[in-house]
């Protein structure tokens, strides 16, 4: 048999062994609980290994029951079969059973027949193996260039786009290391290209945080999340995930695989959600910040590991939700006891109209003490609502009435409304019980739930105190309080409903609750007039600001109308540049014309702003020339800003205009910020190209300094040569400085930029030059890096250099690498100084490993100063 044969055979086998093994990881995930995340990654994961050993189990086997050939074709076994597979004329012909055959066989019958029935297919499928092994090497090649451009724009992420983070997100990186014991070097940067946390590498991973992360989450949500990439980092996940892709790759063909690698990844971020709740202590907290960045989500590369992956509603729920009750031993006791209570109870129960909720343990305390629902639903929601006042005034205390209205095609900010209220005290938020099996409403998943809390002050009458809105399936809160449950609406009675609430309120927040609920109805005509009208009226600043971002959900001409006249009219700073920010959002033509306007004329810098970052959302292509024109003529830095961030996000045009701001703006600030955007928005070698020209040529030494700066972002061995030459020959001494910098920031990865930083440290007479480029080596942390530290520090021929070379290679290598070239250079070096220092890093070194080196240097070193000051440390350390 032909290894392509072998092969052929071990790829068909592969259907049936695979198929079998996910099949068995079904079984037993089926019987894991959902909470025991780490167990079931282990069983996914060695499910999904397990599919490849078994082909290659296969094909090893073939190859080994196989006839063995001598080089010129002859077999060895001393015959030589006349074809590789049976013709159709020699093929073995299929003879049904006598019926006699068949009574003696009995029950085995069918068994005898498949078994005469597999030489037939065997014969069948032999010549289809090798087109068989050929669409195999097509997809495998085809897939792995896909790979191949997943792993590349991994890579650019890291180079492209990057800048240190702040200093708080790093303080706050290093406490989470800490406490979830992460014992490698992560470098945290700030990305302009991801718009969610991503952990990119195992050796020396680095976490990429977007900016969009600084400003749209509170520093508690972003520490939740970067504890999640932590996890990532302190598993391995990102080499796992890797030989993932490899599995995937070569058995793209079978669904079983897909279905086993989604297990992987789905149980890959329970247990990361699992051991950054352990960090930060509160699962719903933990699932806020999920939610909250979902906000920021974008398709990241194949390799990039983020916090938004996953099924996110699975992984909130799984946080979130009470665990589910076991199905043996206690669901027979759970049968018994309901039944008692029902038993003793239930007609005591029916008479008064309320529903026993039969929830877990820990969902007593936020569930409704009892539900009582309208028996007609399809009667007026206003005589609904007044039998439902007049119940509820009955009970006493506190009571709730809710109603269900059809989603509109604002989701995702209704979701986002729901996750800002979570941590408040008996909010609306993920703590409590789902609402669909409270009501037993069998409406749509989708709809949403209105609901109103009353405080019965007497006898009929009663006084609305809170507002809440949510989905039939996400948890609410209820806090044991009695919900009176009306059923379906249209969107008219309910907004006639509100209006009328909202006339009563007697709060300002209780406005803006009930603003929002009458945003999120789907029916514009009727829901414009009433947010338009309270956004032009005698309300609070609040009210109309709410009102205006709901408008921006309401493609609609009144809307548009209404928002540009609060922007330029209202005398609220807040509503106008909430106004200015609904106009962005809204879909409707009319909307374009109006920032084009607001960006262009209105006296407020901060609405100019607002209305040049709405024209980055809008395809248009009055955008750009109206984006050029303020990006240089606009007298607020801000706003010109704003306007070159987003001429680099319009790609190829916007892209020639930054590029020309860059080289020819008469301020400095302003060539300053296109410089930045060239960086992080261009190609490489055009940006490579305008920051070689604006650091050499540009009047203004800052603006010369920005463009070494970014050049050290934009990365790549041309970059490194430029900041090298820069760092060398610049005549502005800050420039200079600005570079030397810089190279200590490069891509650890990068051979040649290592090789070009050694070469550095070997030539010229700048000691300190020289000292920099070591110093740039060794804070790269590479092997390679490495290496070339522990080579300068063998070879230079300044004592400085050397000296340093130690002394960094001390901080950064192994402490069993760092004890050899110590002890080395202690006993070889020809200078004093490099002795001294190889002997103060070795009392130093962790465990005390260099202590025999410095115990022997004591005892028989040449140098009798050194003998001294070797018994000092020893004597000190004791």
């Amino acid at each position: 048999m032909t290894v392509t044969q072998a092969l052929g055979w071990a790829l068909l086998h592969s259907l049936w062994q695979c198929a079998l093994a996910a099949a068995a990881l079904a079984a037993l995930l089926a019987v894991l609980p959902a909470r025991a995340a780490r167990i079931r990654y282990a069983l996914a994961a060695a499910t999904l290994a397990l599919t490849l050993a078994l082909p290659m189990a296969t094909l090893l086997r073939l190859q080994r029951a196989s006839p063995e050939t001598t080089g010129d074709g002859a077999v060895v076994a001393g015959f030589a079969p006349t074809s590789t597979s049976p013709t159709p004329a020699t093929a073995p012909q299929l003879n049904p059973l006598s019926p006699q055959a068949a009574r003696r066989y009995g029950p085995a019958a069918p068994a005898i027949m498949l078994l005469r029935l597999a030489p037939r297919i065997r014969a069948r499928l032999e010549p289809l193996l090798p087109w068989i092994v050929v669409l195999w090497l097509t997809g495998v090649v085809t897939l792995s260039l896909r790979l191949a451009s997943g792993w590349l724009a991994a890579r650019r992420l890291r180079a492209l786009g990057t800048r240190p983070a702040p200093e708080a997100c790093i303080a706050a990186l290093h406490r989470l290391a800490a406490r979830l014991r992460v014992s490698r070097p992560v470098r945290l940067l700030q990305s302009t290209l991801v718009q969610v946390p991503a952990v990119l590498g195992w050796v020396r991973p680095v976490i990429l945080l977007p900016a969009s992360a600084l400003t749209g989450l509170t520093p508690l949500q972003l520490e939740a999340l970067l504890a999640h990439e932590l996890a990532h980092v302190r598993r391995y996940d990102y080499l796992v995930n890797l030989i993932q892709s490899v599995i995937e790759t070569l058995l793209f063909y079978h669904p079983a695989v897909w279905w086993i690698s989604a297990r992987v990844r789905d149980e890959r971020e329970h247990c990361c959600d699992d051991l950054a709740v352990a960090v930060c202590g509160d699962a719903h907290f933990y699932a806020s910040a999920l939610l909250g960045m979902e906000r920021l989500r974008v398709t990241m590369p194949t390799l990039a590991l983020t916090a938004a992956g996953g099924s996110l509603m699975g992984r909130v729920r799984r946080l979130v939700a009470p665990p589910p009750v076991e199905i043996f031993p206690r669901w027979t006791a759970g049968v018994l006891a309901a039944s008692l209570v029902l038993a003793a109870g239930g007609s005591r129960l029916l008479r008064a109209g309320a529903t026993p909720l039969g929830l877990p343990s820990d969902g007593a305390s936020t569930a409704p003490a009892s539900v009582l629902r309208y028996p007609d639903p399809a009667q007026p929601l206003a005589h609904r609502w007044d039998w439902a006042l007049e119940r509820g005034a009955r009970m006493g205390g506190g009571f709730w009435i809710g109603y269900r209205v059809q989603q509109a095609a604002t989701k995702e900010h209704h979701r986002e409304r729901h996750d800002e209220r979570s941590d408040e005290p008996g909010a609306g938020g993920f703590r409590g019980v789902p609402l669909a099996p409270v009501i037993a409403d069998n409406g749509d998943e989708d709809d949403l739930a209105l609901l109103f809390r009353f405080r019965a002050r007497s006898p009929g009458q009663a006084t609305l105190e809170s507002v809440r809105v949510t989905s039939l399936v996400l948890p609410v809160d209820l806090g044991r309080t009695p919900l009176v449950w009306l059923g379906p609406a249209d969107d008219a009675a309910s907004l006639a409903q509100l209006q009328a609430l909202f006339a009563g309120a007697h709060s300002a927040d209780l406005r803006e609750d009930l603003v929002t609920d009458v945003g999120l109805h789907g029916s514009s005509r009727a829901v414009v007039p009433l947010l338009d009208g309270w956004l032009r009226g005698d309300v609070s600043s609040g009210v109309r600001a709410q009102a205006a971002e709901w408008l921006g959900h309401h493609p609609d001409a009144a809307a548009v109308r209404g928002l540009a006249h609060a922007a330029r009219h209202d005398p609220a700073s807040r509503v106008r540049e909430q106004a200015v920010k609904a106009l962005r959002i809204n879909p409707f033509p009319a909307a374009t014309d109006s920032l084009l306007a607001l960006a262009r004329t209105h006296d407020d810098s901060d609405v100019r702003r607002e209305a040049v970052e709405g024209l980055g959302h809008k395809s248009d292509p009055r955008v750009l020339p109206v984006t050029i024109a303020i990006a240089r003529s606009d007298r607020d830095e801000d706003v010109q800003r704003e306007a070159i961030e987003g001429l680099g996000e319009m790609k190829e045009p916007g892209l020639r205009a930054v590029i020309d701001i860059a080289r020819t703006h008469a301020d400095p600030d302003a060539r300053s910020h296109a410089v930045e955007t060239v960086a992080a928005a261009a190609p490489h070698d055009v940006a490579l190209a305008v920051l070689e020209g604006v650091a050499r040529r540009d009047p203004d030494r800052h603006v010369q300094r920005k463009a070494v700066e970014e050049l050290g972002k934009v990365g790549g061995p041309r970059a490194v040569a430029l900041v090298i030459a820069f760092a060398r020959h610049h005549p502005v001494a800050e420039v200079r400085r600005e570079a030397a910098k810089q190279l200590g920031e490069f891509n650890a990865s990068d051979g040649t930029t290592t090789a070009l930083l050694e070469q550095t440290a070997l030539e010229g007479s700048d000691v300190d030059f020289q000292r920099e480029a070591v110093e740039a080596l060794a804070s790269q942390g590479s092997p390679q890096a490495l290496e070339a530290v522990a080579r300068l520090a063998h070879v230079h021929s300044s004592a400085d250099v050397r000296r340093e070379a130690i002394e960094r290679y001390a901080k950064v290598a192994a402490p069993e690498s760092a004890r050899l070239l110590l002890t080395d250079r202690l006993a070889n070096d020809r200078s004093p100084a490099v002795q001294s220092e190889a002997l103060r890093r070795l009392m130093a070194l962790p465990g005390g490993i260099g202590i025999p080196a410095v115990t022997e240097a004591a005892r028989a070193h040449p140098n009798p100063e050194l003998r001294a000051d070797a018994r000092e440390r020893l004597e000190e350390n004791r």
